[in-house]
């Protein structure tokens, strides 16, 4: 099931300009343990408005012949925001647990779609420590991919905390980039989810200041 949102002005949302504040600037190649988590207080570009939520409920099971039925139910939120200071889009992720009887972990999420953005990494802090923070994020050599890791220690019920990657840039084209998350477990098991929404016509296709004028327009 995959549902879109676009509403307003939102402090729980993330953004920022790519050469200011105390996030990771990570390049291709490069794999960074240093995540700590960061709150608006700490850095005012946090605050932007947000484009879209995107909702997706996934299911991942056994392999098969192996007699599993599923082993983790779940929802994946993508939310896309524009900073109110700089203007730059940020994508921020999170997964709710939606089966807390399940004994499937999340051990680390793929992303795709940041080929050719300067782009950089935290999570926001401001949830409570019955959520998950990733311990790492690592970016492949091409620069498209980014794997944001979870430990196996924290506790396998919990939601997680928002993670993401802030772009510098006011332009995200979705059809052309194609974002993906790939999602998979300690046991080895995995889901993808194609994260571009299906747009209006003439409308999120390319998200600029125009296309979020004319989102704006239709609230």
């Amino acid at each position: 099931m995959n549902m879109t949102t676009s509403i307003g002005l939102a402090l729980v949302a993330t953004s920022g300009m790519a050469f200011a504040g105390p996030v990771y600037d990570i390049s291709p190649g490069e794999f960074y343990d240093g995540l700590s988590g960061i709150t608006s207080a700490q850095m005012s570009e946090l605050r932007g408005s947000i484009v879209f939520d995107e909702y997706h409920e996934f299911s991942i099971g056994g392999f098969e012949g192996d007699g599993a039925g599923p082993l983790y139910e779940g929802t994946f939120l993508t939310r896309l925001v524009r900073s109110n200071e700089t203007g730059n889009l940020t994508f921020n992720f999170r997964f709710y647990n939606d089966n807390v009887d399940l004994d499937g972990q999340i051990k680390h999420i793929e992303i795709t779609g940041f080929d050719g953005q300067t782009t950089r990494v935290e999570y926001r802090a401001e949830a409570g420590a019955d959520y998950l923070d990733p311990t790492s994020v690592s970016r492949d050599l091409g620069g498209d991919t980014l794997s944001f890791n979870f430990s196996q220690d924290g506790d396998a019920d919990a939601s997680s905390k928002f993670f993401f990657a802030m772009l510098d840039a006011q332009e995200y084209d979705l059809s052309a980039n194609a974002p993906q998350a790939t999602i998979y477990l300690f046991s080895g098991e995995s889901v993808s989810i194609d994260l571009a929404p299906v747009p209006s016509p003439g409308s999120l296709a390319l998200l600029g200041t125009a296309g979020l004028l004319a989102s704006r327009r239709r609230r």
